[in-house]
C-alpha cells in the first residue's frame, strides 16, 4: 500500500498536523447504536425512511452497506404486535418512529396513548443466523435477568413467518440513558462508578453454573433434532444450543453440515471453530487478496492461497489438546456480554449502571477463553497497562498545546480504565481474575480466536500465533511425569519465524497508518461517518489519495497497484 512509503507517511503527518482538531472530534464512531436522524411518520411518503438506513453514510462500498440494511415490513402489523404485547388494541398506538440503527438491527419506538412506549428491534436482512440469533437473544436476556443482570424486559418476539414480515423483538423502554460518546468526558470518579458496576455485574455472570459451551435458548424454540443441553435448575425452560456467533454462519458457512455445539468438553470447544474453517476452505476456498487492502502490499499485491491457512488450521488442531488448562475452574463454561461498550451501557443520573443492552450473538465458552478485558476498556498496546502499573495523571498539561494536551489526557484515560477494570476484577470477580492472571492466557485466547475467524485472504495472524505457541511451549504444555514437556507438534525454522514476525510487524504498521487516516477523515474502520461529515470525509479522502499517488509517480508499478487497491475507494469485497 502506498501509505507505507516514507514520502506518503511524511505527507500524512503533515496533513494530520494541520488538522489536529479533527482527531478529537472523530472519537466514538464505533458505537453499536446510532441515533437516527429522522422521526419518520406513518405515511407512504415517509415509509422508506423506516425501511432504509439513514443514520450515516459510508465513503466506500456504500451501496453494499445500504443493501445489507434495507428492510421492508408491514408497519400496521408491527404496531398491532406492539400494542398487543401490552394488552392494548392497535388503535392505542399514536406514533411509530425509528429510534436507532446499529450494525445488525434497527430499533423503533412505538408510542401509546398513555405516554408509554414499546421498543421494537428488527434485524437487518444481512444479520445471521436470523432465526437463531433472535431466539437466543430473547432467551439470553430473560435468563440473565433472572440472575440479577438488568436488561430490558421482553414483551414479545417472533422468529418464524409472521404478519410483520420480519423476525422481531418487542421490549420495554428503559429508564436511564446510554453512555455513548459521553464516556470520553466522564470524570475519574464517574468512570470508576461505571467500571465498578460493570465488574460487579460480570461477577454475577461468572457465578452462573452452565453445562456446556454454545448459546442460550428457550428449549421450545429449537427444533427437536437440534443438539441441546438442558441448564440445571431452569425447569427445562432454558438450554445451551448451537453458537450464534457470526463466524459460524458468515459467507456460506451456514450452508455447511458442521458441529456448531453445544460442547460439554473443553477440547471440542477449542477444536470445532478451526474444523469449521477447514470445512469451508475445502468446500469454497479460492485464492484471494487480503480483505483489508492495507495488508496487500506486504504480499506484492498477489492473491493468497487458502491452503496455506488450511495447513495452519491443521497445525492448530495438533496443539489444541495442549491448550486445555489443568485447573477445572478455568474450564467452567461462562456466559459474557458479547460487546460491553459505552453505547450498550445505560446509566442513571448518578452514573449507576441501570441496564446492559444488545445481547445478540452472546456465547458461552470455557472460562479461560471467555476471559479478557472488554475491547472498550483494554489498553494492551501500552506497556504500562500490560504491567498493571497504577496510572499517573499527565503532568504539565498547561504547558502543552491543545493537540498534545488532548493526547495526554486520552492516554491517561485509557490507562485509568484498563487499570481499574483489572483492579475491580481482582477484588470482585476472583474467577475472572484467576484466568487473567494466567501467563499464557492472552496467547491461548488469541490463537483460538484466529483459528475460528472466517478466512478472508490473510494467513499471517494464525501463523504468528503458532510461532508464539512453539516458542512458549514449556509454559503451555502439560508436563510429563518426569517434569519435562512433550515435544511440540509444530515447529518453525528461525528463518520461517523471522519471516512471519516481519510480516506481522508490517501488517501492524499498515493498520496504524490506516487508523491514523480514519481519525483524520472522521470515519469508522468500515468507512462509516455521520451524515453531516460525509462530504468533508469524501473530500479529504480524495485529497489524501491524490497526494499519495503523486508520491509514487517515479514507480509506475507501485502507482498502478496502489491506485487499484486504494483502501478508501469502492472495491469487490469477494475478490
Amino acid at each position: 500500500m502506498i501509505s507505507r512509503t516514507t514520502r506518503f507517511r511524511r505527507e500524512l503527518q503533515s496533513l494530520l498536523t494541520q488538522n489536529k482538531s479533527i482527531l478529537r472530534s472523530s472519537r466514538g464512531f464505533g458505537s453499536i447504536l446510532t441515533p437516527s436522524r429522522v422521526g419518520a411518520r406513518d405515511t407512504m411518503d415517509h415509509n422508506h425512511e423506516l425501511f432504509e438506513y439513514t443514520s450515516g453514510q459510508w465513503i466506500y462500498n456504500e451501496n453494499m452497506r445500504l443493501a445489507e440494511r434495507r428492510l421492508s415490513f408491514n408497519i400496521y402489523e408491527l404496531k398491532k404486535a406492539a400494542a398487543s404485547s401490552i394488552n392494548r388494541p392497535e388503535s392505542y398506538v399514536t406514533s411509530l418512529q425509528k429510534l436507532a440503527e446499529g450494525g445488525f438491527n434497527r430499533i423503533f419506538e412505538v408510542g401509546m396513548r398513555d405516554g408509554t412506549s414499546v421498543l421494537a428491534r428488527l434485524p437487518y436482512p444481512s444479520t445471521l443466523p436470523r432465526r437463531l440469533a433472535v431466539a437466543s437473544e430473547v432467551a439470553t436476556m430473560d435468563f440473565v435477568r433472572a440472575h440479577g443482570i438488568p436488561t430490558p424486559r421482553i414483551l414479545g418476539y417472533a422468529i418464524d413467518e409472521n404478519p410483520v414480515g420480519s423476525e422481531y423483538i418487542l421490549m420495554e423502554k428503559l429508564p436511564g440513558r446510554p453512555i455513548g460518546d459521553a464516556w470520553f468526558d466522564l470524570s475519574e470518579q464517574q468512570r470508576l462508578q461505571v467500571l465498578h458496576d460493570i465488574v460487579e455485574l460480570e461477577s454475577k455472570l461468572f457465578s452462573i453454573q452452565l453445562p456446556a459451551s454454545g448459546s442460550i435458548y428457550y428449549a421450545h424454540d429449537l427444533k427437536s433434532c437440534t443438539p441441546k443441553v438442558s441448564i440445571p435448575g431452569a425447569d427445562g425452560q432454558f438450554c445451551v444450543g448451537p453458537y450464534t456467533g457470526l463466524r459460524w454462519w458468515f459467507g456460506k458457512r451456514g450452508d455447511l453440515e458442521l458441529d456448531r455445539g453445544p460442547h460439554v468438553e473443553t477440547l471440542r470447544a477449542l477444536q470445532a471453530p478451526a474444523e469449521k474453517e477447514l470445512t469451508w476452505i475445502r468446500e469454497y476456498g479460492q485464492p484471494r487478496y487480503p480483505f483489508h487492502r492495507q495488508h496487500r502490499e506486504a504480499f506484492q499485491y498477489e492473491k493468497q492461497d487458502p491452503m496455506v491457512h488450511a495447513k495452519s488450521l491443521e497445525n492448530y488442531l495438533l496443539v489444541a489438546q495442549h491448550l486445555v488448562p489443568t485447573s477445572p475452574e478455568l474450564n467452567f463454561p461462562v456466559l459474557r456480554h458479547p460487546d460491553i461498550q459505552p453505547s450498550n451501557i445505560f446509566i442513571s443520573e448518578d452514573y449507576r449502571v441501570t441496564s446492559l443492552i444488545d445481547w445478540q450473538h452472546a456465547t458461552v465458552l470455557p472460562t479461560f477463553l471467555a476471559a479478557g478485558i472488554p475491547n472498550s476498556f483494554q489498553n494492551y498496546g501500552d506497556a504500562e497497562s500490560r504491567s498493571f502499573t497504577p496510572p499517573l495523571p499527565p503532568a504539565h498539561l498547561d504547558s502543552l498545546d491543545e493537540f498534545k494536551r488532548t493526547q495526554a489526557q486520552e492516554e491517561f484515560r485509557r490507562r485509568h480504565v484498563h487499570f481499574f477494570y483489572l483492579g475491580f476484577t481482582q477484588r470482585l470477580n476472583q474467577r475472572h481474575w484467576r484466568a487473567l492472571e494466567e501467563e499464557t492466557d492472552l496467547l491461548r485466547r488469541r490463537i483460538f480466536d484466529h483459528a475460528g475467524e472466517p478466512w478472508e485472504g490473510l494467513n499471517t495472524a494464525l501463523q504468528y500465533d503458532l510461532v508464539q505457541v512453539s516458542q512458549s511451549w514449556n509454559k503451555i504444555a502439560l508436563l510429563n511425569h518426569d517434569g519435562t514437556a512433550p515435544t511440540c507438534p509444530v515447529s518453525f525454522t528461525s528463518e520461517e519465524a523471522a519471516r512471519i514476525d516481519a510480516l506481522d510487524d508490517s501488517h501492524r504498521d499498515a493498520d496504524g497508518d490506516v487508523e491514523q487516516i480514519n481519525e483524520f477523515l472522521g470515519i469508522a474502520s468500515d468507512g462509516w461517518t455521520p451524515n453531516q461529515r460525509f462530504e468533508s470525509a469524501k473530500s479529504k479522502a480524495a485529497e489524501i489519495r491524490e497526494q499519495a499517488l503523486a508520491s509514487a509517480d517515479d514507480d509506475p508499478w507501485l502507482r498502478e497497484m496502489s491506485e487499484r487497491h486504494w483502501p478508501f475507494d469502492d472495491y469487490d469485497e469477494d475478490e
